[in-house]
């Protein structure tokens, strides 16, 4: 086999971003509220299935061990509500979002081929996605832009 044919795959990360129209502003919204009424549903079955489990213990006279799960329910709440409160921040972050601005959505991975005689810094270095309304717009490859 020839030195120039040798090709590997790897990975490379791909950020992918949103231009902020209404309807991605709607269903970033709309995401992050479900997700808030679903924490607001696991605080009350958590706060149900507690107070019947605490019960227990008492009726079984293991006093200390209700304490202790007093105190891990109470930690545990409060993570939830921390997670909660930066959801409801978030979410007046996104209704806030300016229409036509870029909204970085996250990484993915994405595969590329390099081989002997390519630039790696080139090929493996920063890439990024544009999408509008679920249309991939743009992609940017290293300092291109395809």
């Amino acid at each position: 086999m020839a030195e120039a044919a040798k090709k590997i795959e790897l990975k490379r990360i791909v950020m992918v971003k949103a231009v902020v129209t209404e309807a991605f502003k709607d269903n970033l919204v709309r995401e992050l509220e479900r997700t808030v009424a679903n924490m607001d549903m696991q605080l009350s079955q958590m706060e149900n299935q507690s107070k019947s489990y605490m019960e227990d213990l008492k009726k079984k006279g293991m006093l200390q061990q209700v304490t202790q799960f007093k105190n891990q329910l109470a930690n545990e709440k409060a993570r939830i509500q921390a997670q909660k409160q930066d959801l409801l921040n978030k979410i007046q972050e996104a209704r806030g979002l300016v229409l036509g601005s870029e909204f970085v959505q996250g990484p993915l991975e994405g595969p590329v081929d390099v081989g002997v005689g390519d630039n790696l810094y080139k090929k493996v270095g920063a890439a990024e996605i544009l999408v509008k309304d679920g249309v991939i717009t743009e992609i940017k490859i290293g300092r291109a832009h395809v």
